[in-house]
């Protein structure tokens, strides 16, 4: 916080033993030491609020993003648009078991490899 190098805190400890006397000098050490620890906690305190606040407002941010994402509402030209080729002479390949506008969805069996919720790890 302060940048004091070692020769200007050694002439600030003989400024202050020639104006208060070495009866009260340690004294005054010890109120002095006091003061700066509670002024460091105090900043690191103040800091560490600063920084969750900071991080709570982007998390805000991004939830209010998400929020307006999934409240969008998806337009047929959305939907379509992400089925249509890119260029203009493709054609969509269709397979043969599957009909126009059917969803390709793996069978219950085919499922039975992935993890469920039993295999979580606690």
């Amino acid at each position: 916080m302060f940048d004091f190098s070692f020769g200007e805190l050694a002439l600030l400890g003989i400024i202050a033993l020639l104006v208060v006397g070495p009866e009260k000098m340690p004294q005054i050490a010890r109120t002095a030491g006091k003061w700066y620890g509670a002024m460091r906690r105090t900043m690191t305190s103040l800091r560490s609020e600063v920084e969750q606040q900071l991080l709570l407002d982007d998390l805000r941010q991004e939830a209010n993003k998400l929020r307006d994402y999934a409240h969008e509402e998806l337009l047929p030209a959305d939907i379509t648009a992400s089925d249509t080729p890119k260029t203009s002479g493709e054609k969509p390949e269709m397979k043969e078991d599957h009909k126009q506008g059917e969803l390709d969805i793996m069978p219950a069996t085919q499922h039975a490899d992935l993890p469920g919720p039993e295999d979580r790890v606690h």
